[in-house]
């Protein structure tokens, strides 16, 4: 059996439907009462540091191998992407695993979040509207049998709820050392709840309108395109020319118009220069003259 077989047997995961009601009503209706500037930077800011290390670790370096980096490198982006609490996307083994399913089945009845099957359904619902493979974490192995068999990563996938509590003490911890038991319950709702709500949406478009909305530059056999508005808020990279990251993979960035810009590409250059990162797989198709 794989994940794939008896995809039109839905199952119903009541913990991560719990896990998305909860985060939407502490976010909305507890934590603007504890509302200051400071306490939405933070979640900004951690929205920022959670969200890009999915993007760059779990998804281009787990799961499409595009660069390389020092073991601890790994570690640390892995664990971050892990703290975005994004249901079944944020243990690195589910995550790797659901997304190669994506990709090799983009856009048809055994994808586990197009848009085909509803825009609610590529936003949110996918998280509970889950097909019964995917509900058996002992199959995940199959689909990444060298992650199943490294400890770190199983740590993180059957942790993660556990790595998102401690994080929590951590933001109360800190919000009450610069301030009072009210500032520590403030950080513990914007670093937790208010960021998870965030990255929810603002991650979760990806699904829903780099699937229906924009421009592509190469045939594809799915619905990819690329998007000015989630280069707006992502800051380009795969997330954003999705149709060019569908095109090529393997590659941590694709440029096909002079436009597609990609900060996550410069980040990683950065990192380069202090021996972190090598071997960054790219394709720049405007210097090619194509």
């Amino acid at each position: 059996m794989t994940l794939v077989e008896n995809h039109n047997r839905q199952t119903f995961v009541l913990s991560n439907l719990i896990q998305v009601l909860v985060i939407h009503l502490v976010a909305i209706a507890i934590a603007p009462f504890y509302f200051t500037w400071g306490a939405l930077l933070f979640a900004v800011v951690t929205l920022f540091l959670f969200g890009y290390s999915m993007g760059i670790f779990h998804h281009m370096y787990l799961t499409h191998r595009s660069f390389k980096c020092a073991r601890w490198v790994e570690q640390l982006g892995s664990l971050f992407g892990t703290l975005t609490w994004r249901g079944p996307f944020a243990p690195p083994i589910q995550y790797v695993a659901m997304h190669k399913i994506h990709h090799a089945y983009s856009d048809t009845e055994l994808d586990p979040h197009t848009p085909t099957k509803g825009v609610f359904f590529a936003l949110m619902s996918w998280f509970w509207q889950m097909p019964y493979g995917f509900t058996r974490s002992e199959l995940y192995s199959k689909y990444v049998p060298e992650m199943a068999n490294d400890s770190w990563y199983v740590f993180l996938d059957r942790n993660t709820n556990l790595l998102q509590l401690a994080w929590g003490v951590l933001c109360f911890l800190g919000g009450w050392a610069f301030g009072d038991i009210e500032n520590g319950v403030r950080f513990l709702l914007y670093g937790v709840f208010v960021r998870a709500l965030f990255t929810l949406y603002l991650i979760n478009a990806v699904d829903l309108i780099n699937h229906t909305i924009g421009y592509r530059s190469y045939e594809t056999k799915d619905n990819s395109t690329n998007s000015f508005i989630m280069a707006a808020v992502h800051l380009g990279g795969a997330i954003s020319w999705h149709n060019n990251h569908h095109a090529h993979q393997h590659y941590f960035t694709v440029k096909a118009r002079w436009w597609e810009f990609d900060v996550h590409h410069r980040f990683l250059q950065v990192l380069s220069k202090f021996g972190w990162v090598s071997d960054i797989v790219i394709l720049d198709e405007v210097r090619r003259g194509r």
